[in-house]
């Protein structure tokens, strides 16, 4: 920026101030006048002193171009004859530690611009919280835009007093005739006729406490731009208001460490940035500090004149802040400049006014103090008004009286009001100090009170996506209140909310957060009700649900069945809340196989609810549609079919066709179909299904793994590989983000992209797919258990592709052996195992054995699948083949033939098996010699 030192003479006139200066900058006449829009003889005259520019709003233009730094500027507007030096009654000194806010000072200078303002006054009133920094921002306005007004006056508008005391000093200032008159209404209208007589002025009123002073003090015809700093937010007609937040976060770091003196206040925010890689710890704790204070000015002024005068590092003032947070808020340090009181203080002085205008808002600001600051829901106060204690429970049956609390809370600047979603919000420091002043019993009571209304207005079922908003709504509430009530204040509302707010977090796949808030439900249940009441039941079923899912099945047998001992004793065997327990126990069983323990606990699940509730209540559904999926998991089709059928319907009559609900029933009608090799009807049911739960949960959702999965095997059978792979490979990263890399269900991903890899032949990318999977289950299980046998038997059938029979052989006894320990010997799940040990068999010459385990195999498979499923025609042309080696060729042709119609319907001609099968039956028919071979694969994918 130019300095007017550089010049070898100071010029006394506009002209040659002009002159000297354009010189400077090297800008021709010509150049200049198009830099400024107007005639090139124009800046000619105005050089020669023909004539001067005709408003003040030109000359400024004029030293913008030129880049006259503010001296200069104001010699150029001494010289023209439009405006003279301004008048100034400023009191307090320019912050020399002001930070940011460039965008309020903009829309400050536009909104106030006199020259735009012609005849008419243009009022601006910047609003917003006490310590938010109104007053250092018109202070900043006041200084650096000084020299577009003829007179600056700053007004004290806290108090009538201080108006007058304003008003008379700035008469003062402007020498007014009477300046000195006792009678004090004579010197204020003489200021009001100057002003009405006088433009382009800025008249700056600080802390109005009651706009209708404006009206009372104000000359009823002015040209001046008037600014006024004001809790209050509704302004009526009176002005154009901007509501001022908090700073931005980089804003207010950078405003701390100049403040502490740590940093220089030219400092920019690149520089504070460059503090991660020089200093982290100081980055980071000035960030955690920003956050916690809200970037409120005040506080962090109060914090950098802490940390200047105490020498305190500011790491070390964020501990002490975290440990006596109430006495450095009241700590306004030993030079308050300005600002005079804490934030303490400040907040509490605006509590005082609350309580002297309406002690509704005073009680709402209160229960407020223990809420999550934003979003607080309107309906807390409204439609659980009865549970919040005498004072509020009128809002109930009132709602206008909610309004105008909100009304007096919002003119001191201490909410802030979201109409379009019924939310209101306060700053957390507000809370704080609210927080701080509350005795332990006023906490108590409030979080109880709290508690009841949450738990009222919190979905009870939160198995549809309808109930979902609501719920989030409240969820961050409950979660504040779970935090601040200590244990042995809880009570019977705390413990049922948190426990719906933990269903809901596990619905949503949000498993720490739910598990935690499991736990302190039972724990507050344990100390509050004691250990044996029923309420504590919910909790313990919720806590076995999710070992369940984590694979910690015996943590989650003990749970659940604790959970069924209290229901059954304290309110009998009979009662729906111990049919809840039955299936929570029945599911665990069926996850760990224990398919016989779990069957009379879901058809005693089934009997209570009907017996309680009606044969078509929806809660029927539930253990309807568990018990099917186990005849499904046993291959009992026939039996798991009709039920899925009924759970279908009742959901669909209670819910609609579009529920979560109903898309679980078509999802598992699907898994049917497929099972029974019924494609053409399961596709749609799993696309529907997989289309309404990605509405609901999105794509990275646990249920869209299950739902995917399924897609994804009725594609491989297809044959569709290219549409099966990314599918698998999308339930395996959910998987894998949602339990990590060692969960059961990451074993189920890897087995089945696995199956997709050994059916295209891809058997070196399979051997590894199924060694991890094996990993995982052997270390899940057990060696053992039934589930280990899909990997062991899917790697024997590598083995045997591969020529390694010796270490075939093994895993298919191996397998074997673990199907045969189980209840499950007749399972269409072993043809698998048979088929595969029968190839084996027959590579190795073991005739006899091979043709005895083909047709057990094909037994099963007939019994339990029907004579004409795919995975049937997989053991007819091995059969086949195995026919036409011993050299009966009638036989072999009339299996391949078969396996042919099977494949060709169900299939179709161009799937690569109904390809193999063809070229085999072509072969037996032409040239019945030799032995072919196509692709088969162990048909062992599964569901996760």
């Amino acid at each position: 920026m130019g300095n007017i030192e550089d010049l070898q003479t100071i010029p006394s006139n506009f002209g040659e101030l002009l002159k000297s200066a354009r010189k400077r900058k090297r800008l021709t006449q010509q150049q200049l006048a198009h830099q400024l829009g107007v005639h090139s003889n124009t800046i000619s005259s105005w050089e020669l002193g023909t004539y001067l520019p005709a408003t003040r709003g030109l000359i400024l233009e004029l030293a913008c171009l030129l880049a006259l730094d503010r001296q200069e500027t104001r010699e150029l507007l001494e010289a023209s004859l439009t405006a003279l030096a301004p008048y100034w009654s400023v009191p307090l000194p320019r912050n020399l530690f002001f930070t940011g806010r460039e965008e309020i000072l903009e829309a400050l200078r536009t909104q106030l611009d006199v020259d735009q303002a012609g005849t008419f006054t243009q009022i601006c009133a910047l609003h917003g919280l006490g310590g938010v920094g109104k007053t250092q921002i018109a202070l900043e306005y006041a200084y650096r835009y000084e020299l577009e007004y003829s007179a600056v006056f700053w007004i004290g508008a806290e108090t009538v007093e201080q108006i007058v005391s304003s008003l008379l000093r700035i008469a003062q200032v402007l020498q007014l005739p009477g300046r000195d008159d006792k009678d004090q209404q004579r010197v204020i209208a003489a200021v009001q006729r100057w002003l009405e007589t006088h433009n382009q002025w800025l008249l700056i009123w600080d802390n109005v406490e009651d706009l209708a002073l404006l009206d009372r003090f104000l000359p009823s015809l002015r040209a001046g731009a008037i600014l006024v700093t004001t809790r209050c937010q509704a302004l009526g007609t009176r002005a154009r208001g901007i509501d001022l937040p908090p700073m931005e976060h980089e804003e207010g770091m950078l405003f701390l460490l100049c403040r502490a003196k740590i940093l220089e206040p030219q400092t920019t925010r690149e520089q504070i940035r460059q503090l991660t890689a020089l200093t982290p710890s100081l980055y980071t704790a000035t960030s955690e500090l920003v956050t916690a204070m809200g970037a409120l000015p005040l506080a962090l002024d109060q914090a950098g004149a802490y940390i200047e005068e105490t020498g305190c590092s500011l790491p070390d003032y964020l501990h002490r802040y975290e440990q006596q947070r109430a006495y450095l808020l009241d700590c306004r340090g030993s030079q308050p400049n300005d600002h005079p009181h804490s934030v303490t203080t400040t907040f509490l002085l605006a509590m005082e006014q609350v309580a002297q205008k309406q002690s509704t808002a005073a009680d709402m600001l209160w229960a407020c103090a223990l809420l999550h600051a934003e979003a607080i829901p309107e309906e807390l106060f409204v439609k659980a008004a009865s549970y919040l204690g005498p004072q509020l429970e009128p809002l109930g049956t009132d709602p206008t009286q909610f309004d105008r609390a909100i009304a007096v809370l919002k003119g001191l600047a201490l909410v802030q009001r979201q109409a379009e979603t019924h939310t209101f919000s306060l700053h957390r420091l507000v809370q704080a100090v609210l927080y701080d002043q509350m005795s332990e019993h006023q906490q108590v009571m409030w979080l109880r009170r709290l508690s009841a209304a949450l738990n009222a207005l919190f979905p009870e079922d939160i198995s549809e996506a309808s109930e979902w908003e609501q719920c989030e709504r409240l969820l961050a509430h409950v979660l504040a209140v779970a935090v601040a009530i200590p244990d042995h204040a809880g009570s019977q509302e705390l413990i049922r909310v948190l426990c719906k707010a933990a269903n809901y977090l596990h619905e949503r796949a949000q498993y720490g957060q739910a598990a935690e808030l499991y736990r302190r439900a039972l724990s507050i249940g344990e100390q509050v009700l004691g250990e044996e009441h029923p309420d504590l039941a919910h909790a313990l079923d919720g806590l076995a649900f999710l070992s369940g899912e984590q694979g910690r099945y015996e943590q989650a047998e003990a749970l659940g069945i604790r959970a069924l001992n209290l229901r059954e004793r304290t309110l009998g065997q009979g009662a729906s809340q111990v049919a809840s327990s039955l299936n929570t126990i029945a599911i665990l069983y069926t996850e760990q196989g224990k398919h016989e323990q779990a069957e009379p606990l879901f058809l005693r699940a089934i009997h209570i609810w009907e017996q309680g509730l009606g044969a078509q209540h929806p809660q029927v559904a539930v253990p309807l549609n568990r018990l099917a999926l186990l005849y499904w998991r046993q291959g009992r089709y026939e039996q798991a079919e009709p039920l899925f059928k009924r759970a279908l319907h009742i959901w669909q009559q209670a819910y609609g066709p579009a529920s979560l609900q109903v898309a679980q029933s078509l999802y598992n009608l699907a898994l049917l179909y497929w099972k029974e090799g019924k494609y053409e009807q399961a596709e749609p049911l799993f696309q529907q299904a997989v289309h309404v739960w990605q509405q609901a949960y999105g794509l990275e959702h646990p249920i869209m793994a299950y739902a995917l999965t399924g897609l994804a095997i009725l594609y491989a059978e297809q044959g569709r590989y290219e549409q099966a792979e990314p599918l698998f490979q999308q339930t395996l990263y959910i998987w894998e983000q949602v339990w990590g890399p060692k969960h059961h269900q990451v074993a189920v991903s890897l087995q089945n992209l696995g199956e997709l890899a050994a059916e295209q032949g891809k058997n070196e990318q399979a051997e590894p797919l199924f060694q991890r999977a094996l990993d995982i289950e052997e270390q899940v299980w057990g060696p053992e258990h039934l589930k280990v046998a899909y990997p062991l038997n899917s790697l024997a059938d590598i083995y045997a592709k591969q020529g390694k029979y010796l270490l075939a052989e093994e895993l298919f006894q191996r397998a074997l052996h673990i199907w045969e320990q189980s209840l499950e010997v007749d399972h269409p799940d072993m043809a698998s195992l048979l088929n595969g040990l029968a190839n084996l068999s027959f590579k190795q010459g073991k005739y006899e054995r091979a043709e005895s385990l083909y047709q057990r195999a094909l037994r099963l498979r007939e019994e339990h699948l029907g004579q004409c499923h795919p995975q049937t025609a997989e053991t007819l042309h091995d059969l086949a083949i195995f026919q036409q080696k011993l050299g009966y060729l009638d036989k072999a042709i009339v299996l391949a033939d078969r396996a042919l119609s099977i494949r060709m319907q169900s299939l179709g001609d161009a799937h690569p098996k109904t390809v193999a099968t063809r070229e085999l039956y072509t072969q037996l028919v032409r040239e019945p010699v030799g032995i072919g071979s196509g692709p088969t694969g162990s048909g062992t994918r599964l569901l996760s």
